[in-house]
């Protein structure tokens, strides 16, 4: 194990432990933040093998990595339309909704914020 993983690893185990009740949520930022703290390739390995076999029992599988080739670039839209239907009583209307997504990305996360375009019109 590298130093810098071993440094993770003593994070994750103290803000698990520190935190007084879990919550899909804290769950959830804490494994976020131990994985984005793994720097290489074989940080990333001796992480899975943790979070797998916290334990390292000998009764557990050890995990099978592979590389994957990465996929094409995605294009992500500032403005999108959307065309919506709705059935009521028996009736369908159709709509558009227009939606702006704000884009962050944080070390290897990309976050996608959607809400409601403002519509400008002249008056």
């Amino acid at each position: 194990m590298s130093q810098n993983f071993q440094k993770v690893k003593r994070k994750l185990i103290a803000d698990m432990e520190n935190t007084p009740f879990h919550t899909q949520q804290s769950w959830c930022d804490i494994m976020l933040k131990a994985a984005n703290r793994c720097i290489s390739d074989a940080d990333q390995k001796d992480f899975f093998r943790f979070v797998l076999n916290p334990n390292d029992s000998w009764d557990v599988t050890e995990p099978t990595f592979m590389p994957v080739a990465p996929e094409k670039e995605i294009k992500i839209n500032t403005i999108d339309t959307f065309q919506i239907s709705e059935v009521e009583d028996e009736k369908e209307s159709m709509g558009t909704v227009t939606v702006q997504n704000k884009i962050h990305t944080n070390g290897k996360i990309t976050y996608i914020t959607s809400t409601p375009a403002v519509c400008k019109s002249s008056q």
